[in-house]
C-alpha cells in the first residue's frame, strides 16, 4: 500500500489519535535543503547522486556538481553559488589530504553532506533572516499538506539554527565529515571563538579522534582545565574531552569539568554524546555548551533511540 494511503487508513481507523511519525520523516531542515537542490524525497536525491562519479575532473569541478548543475532550473541555488561551494569543499579536502599518504576521496553522500553544510553555513552566517523566512514558509507548506492525525512541525527560531546534526550509518565517514565541518565553519565564521571542543563518549574514542585529527592536519589535544581557552598559541585548536567528565558544578578534586568553564562563543562537536551519559543529562550539557555558539552533532543511532522511545515531543 502506498505510504500516504496507509496513513489515511490509520487516521480513519484511529480518529483523534496522533500517529507517531519516525525521525526520518520529521527532518525539516533536510527536506528544505533537498528542495533547494530540486528533490522532494531524500531517497530520490541519493538514488540520483549515486550515479555521479567520485572525485573531481581536470578543471577541479566535482562530478556531483556536474550532476546537480545538469538539473537546470530544478536546482534553486544559483550556479555561481553552487560552483563556489564546490570550490570550497575541494580546498578543504586538499588541506585534509596534505599529510595523508593515501588521500581521502569523498563518496557521493559525503560530498552531498559537505555541500549541504556549505549552503547552511552561508545562509546562517550571512543571510540568516532570509533563511528563517524561507524555512518557515517551507514548514507552513508541509503542515498544510499533513493529515489531521499527523503532528505539525513548529516554525524555526534563530536559536534553532545554532546546531546541525548529522545522522549517518556506522562506517559512512562521520569523522571525515566532522573534519570538513571544522574547516567549513572556520571559513565562514566572522566572530572570535573562545573554545573549540570535541565531546566524545569515552576515553577510547578520545584517543581515536586525536589520531584522526592529526591525520587531517587539524591541531588538537586533550582538554586541560588549567588552560583558559583559545590563546595565541592554541588558535583554532580542538580540545577533546569525554562527556562523562562534564558536570553542572565542580565539587572537590577529580577530573570532572563544570560546563561553566566554557563560557563564551564556542564551537562544539559532539560524537555520539548520548552514549556517554544518561538521557536528559547529555542534552542539557550539550545545550549549555553551545548556548551562545554553534554545535555540530554526529550519530549513527539517533533514529533507533527515538523509535524505541516513541515520544513525539522528544522526536520533535
Amino acid at each position: 500500500m502506498p505510504r500516504d494511503t496507509r496513513r489515511q487508513k490509520q487516521a480513519e481507523s484511529s480518529p483523534g489519535i496522533q500517529q507517531y511519525i519516525k525521525l526520518e520523516e520529521r527532518l525539516v531542515l533536510l527536506a528544505w535543503l533537498n528542495d533547494l537542490f530540486g528533490y522532494q524525497r531524500n531517497r530520490d536525491l541519493l538514488a540520483d547522486m549515486k550515479e555521479a562519479a567520485e572525485g573531481f575532473d581536470s578543471s577541479g569541478r566535482s562530478f556531483v556538481y556536474h550532476r546537480l548543475i545538469a538539473r537546470g532550473d530544478k536546482v534553486k541555488i544559483l550556479p555561481a553559488d553552487l560552483a563556489r561551494y564546490d570550490d570550497t569543499v575541494r580546498a578543504h579536502l586538499q588541506a585534509m589530504n596534505a599529510r595523508r599518504p593515501k588521500p581521502v576521496i569523498l563518496r557521493y553522500f559525503q560530498h552531498l553532506a559537505a555541500l549541504y553544510t556549505e549552503v547552511f553555513l552561508d545562509y546562517y552566517l550571512y543571510r540568516r533572516a532570509e533563511m528563517l523566512r524561507s524555512l518557515n514558509a517551507f514548514v507552513a507548506a508541509r503542515n498544510a499538506g499533513r493529515l489531521p492525525s499527523e503532528p505539525q512541525d513548529t516554525p524555526f527560531t534563530e536559536e534553532d539554527l545554532r546546531k546541525l546534526a548529522f545522522w549517518m550509518a556506522t562506517g559512512s565517514g562521520k569523522t571525515l565529515i566532522m573534519h570538513l565541518n571544522y574547516r567549513q565553519f572556520l571559513h565562514y565564521n566572522t566572530r572570535p571563538l573562545d573554545n573549540i571542543l570535541l565531546i566524545t563518549p569515552n576515553e577510547g574514542m578520545t584517543e581515536q579522534h586525536l589520531a584522526e585529527l592529526a591525520a587531517s592536519d587539524i591541531p588538537a589535544r586533550r582538554f586541560d582545565l588549567n588552560e583558559s581557552g583559545l590563546g595565541p598559541s592554541a588558535k583554532n585548536t580542538v580540545r577533546v574531552i569525554e562527556i562523562t567528565k562534564l558536570v553542572e558544578e565542580k565539587r572537590g578534586g577529580g577530573v570532572s569539568v563544570p560546563v561553566e568553564a566554557f563560557e563564551g562563543n564556542n564551537l562544539i562537536f559532539v560524537d555520539e554524546g548520548h552514549k556517554g551519559s544518561g538521557g536528559e543529562v547529555w542534552r542539557k550539557y550539550r545545550d549549555a555548551l553551545g548556548e551562545t555558539g554553534f554545535t555540530f552533532e554526529y550519530s549513527a543511532t539517533f533514529g533507533q533511540a527515538l523509535t524505541a522511545a516513541r515520544k513525539d515531543e522528544l522526536t520533535a
